[in-house]
């Protein structure tokens, strides 16, 4: 009887610590089942495991005296979550990628050397990747931080973007480029004979293994006020490919296509790099506006600015383009580049020689007629207005299509705040 007491007293002292300590007692009874988690009285998990560093509020990931090994077992936890949050039920991505093709898509992106783009195949169709440099070491990149010169820092913060890789996108089959050729010839057909070289030139791209949009570089030569610089604005966007502008009637140096000299405190990254980083894709379509009115002012300049070209233009060069500011070179093999200008004489040889050209003849009435037809009926605007518009280029009074654009941008509008009283 003595003994029983004794032991039914230690029982109770045990169950009373054991639910001090919320532990968990395990009934091994033949009908018996666990308890649920759900009820918060279940086993604790990993119980006996170290305590998981994501979970510990006092731990700093970014504390520099945090040690190797819990620095990698942080990361190892944090494996651990995206592993699961990609395999879960719950999986979404605003691309339409599944858990494979990202992993795809991270091993291509961790891969790609500067000259050799890298193509993943995903669900969701091709997708091309290249690297803009050579990949930065950590230890040079650490020594140029340490520098305290304000003008050194912000250097160093545009290098590092040069070190993220960029998408080569676009049309990629021969419909979907025939497509762009198309819907830019219903809006401006007489520039037909560059759409056609574009054409033929992108073709030839995708049967030499691009899967993105790439033709050769062009200069359309034509009077001024036919619609060249709308042109390119509609390629563009009929392609999907992000814009870099360049104006040469207001260029007075190259900073813009080479960048300019860092020991200048006025120095920036070129135009050309600025809105490779700013898209995020390595093939935009770069159009050089009144190329033949190019200057460039700076000491030891080029006698004609437009040489600066050169280097742009021969695929051979273009893989290695040194950037100035930056001190690194560029691959830039995958521009699509647009000279556009009113005289081709004042354009270098040396450039006219890697350039496809394109030579658009003045537009005479008759074609303005059949121009402002075809707009009035693409607009919806009143039929009336055709034969006015007719009336007009026969007597001269509108000459060049920027004229007639003017005019039926005038009349569209007018129209519409119509419609809207």
């Amino acid at each position: 009887m003595h003994a029983t007491a004794s032991l039914a007293l230690k029982a109770a002292t045990m169950s009373k610590n054991f639910k001090n300590y919320k532990m968990y007692v395990p009934d091994y009874g033949d009908d018996a089942e666990p308890p649920s988690d759900d009820d918060g009285k279940g086993p604790p998990k990993n119980q006996g495991s170290a305590k998981r560093l994501s979970d510990d509020p006092n731990f700093d990931p970014l504390d520099l005296g945090n040690t190797p090994e819990q620095m990698a077992q942080y990361d190892a936890e944090q494996a651990e979550e995206e592993a699961a949050a990609r395999h879960s039920q719950e999986w979404h991505h605003p691309d339409g990628l599944t858990p494979d093709d990202v992993d795809r898509q991270d091993r291509a992106l961790g891969s790609v050397q500067m000259g050799k783009p890298r193509t993943v195949h995903l669900t969701t169709g091709p997708k091309t990747y290249m690297r803009l440099t050579d990949i930065m070491s950590m230890d040079s990149l650490r020594e140029e931080s340490r520098s305290e010169i304000p003008e050194q820092r912000e250097q160093l913060r545009w290098k590092m973007k040069a070190d993220k890789p960029l998408k080569l996108i676009g049309p990629h089959t021969e419909h979907a480029v025939d497509e762009v050729a198309s819907n830019v010839f219903a809006q401006a057909p007489i520039f037909a004979p560059f759409l056609n070289a574009m054409r033929q030139s992108a073709h030839l791209s995708l049967v030499h293994g691009a899967n993105f949009f790439h033709f050769d570089p062009t200069i359309i030569v034509s009077p001024p006020g036919l619609g060249k610089t709308t042109l390119v604005h509609m390629l563009a966007q009929a392609s999907a490919l992000p814009l870099i502008y360049l104006d040469g009637s207001t260029m007075m140096t190259t900073v813009d296509l080479t960048g300019g000299d860092a020991i200048y405190r006025a120095s920036r990254p070129s135009a050309i790099y600025l809105g490779l980083i700013k898209h995020g894709v390595g093939n935009p379509l770069v159009v050089f506006d009144e190329v033949d009115k190019v200057t460039d002012h700076s000491t030891g300049a080029r006698p004609n600015a437009a040489e600066s070209l050169l280097p742009f233009l021969e695929r051979t060069t273009a893989g290695r383009v040194h950037e100035q500011y930056l001190q690194i070179d560029l691959d830039l093999r995958f521009l699509n580049w647009v000279l556009l200008a009113n005289d081709l004489e004042k354009i270098p040889r040396t450039v006219r020689d890697r350039c496809k050209i394109i030579q658009i003849p003045p537009m005479t009435s008759r074609d303005l007629a059949a121009m402002a037809k075809a707009e009035v009926k693409r607009r919806h605007l009143e039929p009336e207005l055709v034969h006015m518009l007719t009336r007009a280029c026969t007597r001269g009074e509108i000459k060049s299509l920027r004229r007639l654009n003017r005019v039926l941008d005038a009349a569209e509008a007018t129209l519409r705040r119509a419609r809207h009283h």
